[in-house]
């Protein structure tokens, strides 16, 4: 029998939105700038993509804390005037969601983005209108991780942590926080995780295409 799911809460970069081009130009501008030598550079830039931004930093460039803050900082000086509008919405998305909330779906986005750029990204996506709430984190990294930004979502719309809210997203730490908030999560494949990373966590299902979610959870 399956699951009833009446709030879904979907992750932004690599789920929603292929936002790839304008973090790897945010991310090469920080490079640059901070003089970080090409042997320094890791090969594969996919893994800074779905956590907080300072734990990329240190994860795949090994900075302390002052370094990352500084990272964070630079970063930021490109992706605030370019690099939060170079992406593009995922095919599928606009009617997937479309349906579901026409179908009395509640649709949530949960992302470790800080808020103040997710408002604006969906809004140039002309998605907006469909979500019931954003949840993002703050500037300053307060609020960051997924399974407290889930919680805070929660709290937001009045909820208590049930089997019946979805988390949705592609990378393992949207299984993790959703299993330590104490909701279902399901991986999506086309995105920036890998299938074994996902099923490594268990999620519920997985899918291969935005509109797949309509036939698992209906």
């Amino acid at each position: 029998m399956k699951t009833k799911y009446t709030h879904l809460f979907f992750d932004l970069d690599g789920t929603l939105i292929d936002s790839k081009p304008g973090i790897f130009s945010s991310l090469h501008y920080t490079m640059d700038k901070l003089g970080i030598p090409e042997s320094g550079r890791p090969a594969d830039l996919n893994a800074f993509i779905g956590p907080p931004l300072r734990v990329s930093f240190k994860t795949l460039f090994g900075f302390d804390n002052e370094m990352a803050e500084l990272a964070t900082i630079t970063y930021r000086e490109y992706y605030t005037t370019q690099g939060w509008s170079q992406f593009r919405v995922f095919s599928e998305i606009p009617e997937t969601l479309q349906w579901l909330r026409d179908h009395g779906f509640k649709l949530s986005v949960v992302t470790s983005k800080a808020e103040l750029y997710t408002a604006p990204v969906l809004e140039k996506a002309g998605i907006s209108s469909l979500f019931q709430t954003v949840s993002g984190c703050e500037i300053n990294g307060d609020r960051s991780e997924k399974a407290e930004l889930i919680a805070y979502t929660l709290e937001k719309l009045g909820l208590n942590p049930s089997p019946g809210i979805l988390m949705i997203g592609d990378r393992n730490f949207d299984i993790i926080g959703a299993r330590l908030a104490g909701i279902s999560a399901a991986g999506v494949t086309y995105g920036y995780g890998s299938r074994e990373e996902l099923l490594s966590e268990k999620p519920v299902f997985l899918i291969d295409s935005p509109r797949q979610l309509i036939s698992e959870i209906c």
